[in-house]
């Protein structure tokens, strides 16, 4: 498996330093352009066309904090792609069922100014949580860390719903 921290030469942490990140991304896209080998034989064309998806699949993970994590956690041992997502929290289990009651609430009310709002508090809340992920990678604590990558996944899953709502409202 290609490390995409190696690959775009960036230290192994979080969070990404997305301008770095983005000139690295650059030149690897020059050097690895398929263009570039219009000449070449079609074993090494299609090992350029996999070096470029690689490079491809790699700035579009480490690029996105949540993806950047979740494949940081990765690198450590831990399957957060087909880990079960139970979370223990039940705070936070009341707080989802709280805040999906109030997004249908604000659907039924029909007010775009509403989810709007309910909209930037539900951000606001995923930052807090992407955060405290930071926090608990840097002490590697890794439970706690796979505990806020599934609280992640919720609050994206709502932020969806509302993004969602907001297009539909748009469209009418």
């Amino acid at each position: 498996m290609v490390n995409y921290f190696e690959l775009f030469s960036l230290p192994i942490q979080l969070p990404v330093d997305v301008a770095q990140l983005t000139t690295h991304y650059q030149q690897l896209q020059k050097q690895y352009h398929p263009d570039n080998f219009a000449v070449v034989n079609d074993i090494n064309k299609v090992a350029i066309v996999q070096k470029s998806a690689t490079i491809n699949d790699g700035y579009r993970t480490l690029k996105n904090p949540i993806k950047a994590a979740e494949y940081f956690l990765s690198l450590q041992g831990f399957d957060v792609a087909t880990e079960q997502s139970i979370i223990h929290d039940t705070d936070f289990l009341m707080e989802q069922f709280v805040l999906r009651e109030k997004l249908d609430d604000i659907e039924s009310k029909d007010n775009f100014e509403l989810l709007d709002d309910f909209y930037a508090e539900i951000v606001a809340r995923q930052k807090i949580v992407y955060n405290e992920l930071l926090q608990f990678i840097t002490n590697q604590d890794w439970s706690k860390a796979l505990n806020q990558i599934y609280k992640i996944r919720y609050l994206a899953r709502l932020i969806e719903q509302i993004e969602k709502l907001q297009e539909e409202q748009f469209d009418l």
